[in-house]
């Protein structure tokens, strides 16, 4: 008896045996028993997922005349004609050859006849997005209205070239990828059954390269079956199937780590040597990355990662040095190595190129760390110290030198040093910086004297700048109670950087928070008081922002609380709002809209009152003058409309 490949002879015999499809095959089952079938099926999906082999079954199951109406008896008449591969009741054609109009006209006339063994008679066009529009069309009344015998079953890869007149008329059902998982157990069945002594890493690795694909997998185990016999081993699937071995991944790993351009070049040279093309070494190495990545994070077995327990272990102390982040930035090179590698004209020199990228990165260092590692916690009188092994990490992340062969190692001791000597100057001369010139010698003006009841120790709370507002940095809660030893800032500050303030901090409060603030000025009072006192002064003109903030107990809360954040001290807050100058207008400054709803409507009024309402648009208020219209009122007008 011929051979017979292992995707024909385990091909799923019923909905039972179907992997990955369950939620099609519990649909039709309970249409088939509900007496709920329809009349034409449209499968669609990628390739080697099921979609003819569901056609079969369903062709099956309804002309079995067995026992059992879900699963197919595999004995009686019909059965046997269907397995003998020419059934008469099961008509299968494909669409990629037969897509003209005659080819539809005779299947047509196929439907007027009743089936001569089963119950119905089953028309299977495969890859039916080949269709001409004329047949399409041919199809569509018979499609739409068929004998009572006849089901239509239409499978397709291309769904989105079926037109919207056929998708009308039939049920869909979308087939999907199978996962490895799924693969890896359908394999491992098939294994016990055909006696194959194999592991879990060489079946992983026929389920990764299958992509979803059973069909597909199946066609490569054959092939590993026929090169290893009763004995399948990873090594042996490695080779038959050009899979780079781990060793050449974990070579690479570790001279990525430890900076070693030969030695990634190396790697490229021994998968050129021994035929590995750069598609599946890119692949490979993204996955093995991948796996390293989950192995650090941890919480994963070797069993989920389709790998064995030696290879877990190993991955586990590989490369130690390389952080989260730096797997990820490597993870990110290759994507974009794999997406321009089928474009390039040199692949090689693109995959050494992009090797050496990753040869030449420094290690991700945590900031926060790294500075804490740097300040002396000792020094500073701080509770908050990093353990021994956090600051060893840090010191040693922050100070790694770069690799001595690097072209952008930059020497910046020339900076402090003018002159260099000879025996430690760099061999890449052309990227030296010219060291600077000496300084002019500094005069000691002297540090002027200062009260101490005028200074405030703000700890670890952000300074103020003139220029750009506050610092953003870490709040007074995350600070904690010891903030450590920084530069003093005056009380002065705090009304100096008023403006500064309102833009920098307030801009991110929601509402009109930091409108209601708009225009006023901070004034320090009595110093002696503690808490000592600042108050908000209001111009005339502004007159709406004071109202507001007098009117909202959570502004007045807000302030204070931000303020007494930035002072590190108790603070009382007053406001007040100036008389108009003398001369002054502020009568034509007009009431925006809302505010003059707000007066004319009570119902509006209470229902702000009561929800605490906030209108959160804000419009620029132009400046007015006035004129008389053609009815002789007087109105106000912008420049623009003079």
């Amino acid at each position: 008896m011929a051979y017979i490949a292992m995707a024909r002879k385990w091909r799923p015999e019923s909905f039972n045996d179907l992997v990955g499809q369950e939620h099609i095959a519990k649909t039709i089952e309970n249409a088939i028993v509900g007496g709920r079938l329809h009349h034409a099926f449209l499968f669609t999906g990628t390739r080697g997922v099921g979609k003819t082999t569901s056609a079969r079954i369903l062709a099956k199951t309804l002309n079995c005349t067995g026992g059992d109406p879900l699963i197919p008896c595999g004995k009686c008449k019909s059965c046997l004609d269907i397995a003998s591969g020419h059934p008469m009741d099961v008509i299968e054609i494909d669409a990629a050859s037969n897509t003209g109009v005659d080819n539809i006209r005779d299947l047509l006339e196929q439907t007027q006849y009743t089936p001569m063994i089963g119950k119905y008679k089953v028309f299977v066009i495969d890859e039916v997005h080949m269709l001409s529009k004329g047949a399409f069309n041919a199809l569509l009344k018979t499609l739409e209205e068929p004998p009572p015998h006849v089901i239509f079953i239409f499978a397709t890869t291309e769904v989105n070239k079926v037109p919207q007149t056929i998708l009308s008329r039939v049920q869909r059902f979308d087939f999907k990828r199978l996962t490895t998982k799924q693969i890896t157990s359908r394999l491992k069945y098939i294994c016990d059954q055909e006696s194959i002594s194999t592991d879990a890493e060489a079946l992983g690795m026929i389920a990764e390269k299958a992509d979803g694909s059973m069909r597909d997998a199946l066609t490569f185990f054959d092939q590993a079956y026929a090169f290893t016999g009763n004995d399948m081993n990873a090594d042996s699937v490695r080779s038959v199937l050009g899979v780079p071995p781990n060793d050449l991944y974990f070579s690479l790993l570790e001279s990525i780590e430890k900076h070693d351009l030969k030695g990634t070049f190396a790697v490229v040279d021994k998968a050129s040597e021994t035929g590995v093309e750069f598609a599946p070494l890119l692949d490979g190495f993204a996955k093995f990355v991948r796996n390293r990545l989950y192995v650090k994070v941890g919480g994963i077995s070797a069993e989920e990662l389709n790998i064995s327990e030696g290879l877990f272990s190993k991955l586990n102390s590989c490369a130690p040095s390389l952080g989260n982040g730096d797997l990820l930035r490597i993870a990110r090179i290759l994507t974009d190595l794999q997406g321009n590698i089928r474009r390039s004209t040199n692949p090689r020199l693109l995959v050494e190129s992009a090797f050496a990228r990753m040869a030449y990165l420094d290690r991700v260092v945590d900031l926060k760390r790294a500075l804490a590692a740097i300040n002396d916690p000792a020094s500073q009188g701080s509770k908050k110290k990093l353990t021994e092994p956090q600051a060893q990490v840090s010191m040693a992340a922050l100070t790694a030198p770069a690799p001595s062969d690097s072209p952008f190692t930059i020497d910046f001791d020339g900076f402090d040093a003018p002159k260099s000597s000879p025996a430690t100057s760099s061999a890449n001369d052309s990227f030296a910086i010219p060291t600077a010139p000496e300084a002019p010698p500094s005069i000691d003006r002297g540090t002027p004297e200062m009260d101490p009841s005028m200074i405030i120790d703000f700890g670890g709370a952000p300074a103020f700048d003139d220029d750009h507002g506050f610092d953003e940095g870490p709040s007074f809660a995350e600070a904690g109670d010891d903030l450590g030893d920084v530069q003093a800032i005056t009380r002065y500050d705090i009304c100096n950087a008023w403006q500064n303030l309102i833009r920098s901090s307030f801009s991110q409060e929601m509402g009109f928070f930091a409108t209601s603030l708009n225009g006023s000025t901070l004034e320090h009072g009595d110093f002696q008081e503690n808490p000592f006192r600042l108050k908000v002064v209001y111009p005339a003109a502004f007159k709406w922002g004071f109202d507001q903030m007098m009117m909202r107990d959570d502004y007045r809360d807000r302030l204070l609380n931000i303020l007494e954040d930035r002072l590190q001290t108790k603070v009382a807050v007053t406001y007040e709002l100036l008389e108009p100058k003398p001369g002054e207008d502020v009568s034509g400054v007009p009431l925006s809209p809302w505010e003059t709803d707000l007066q004319h409507e009570p119902g509006l009024a209470e229902f702000t009152q009561r929800f605490m309402a906030e209108l959160i648009a804000t419009r620029s208020v132009p400046k007015m003058v006035d004129e008389e219209n053609s009815d002789g009122e007087q109105c106000a007008v912008t420049p623009e409309q003079e």
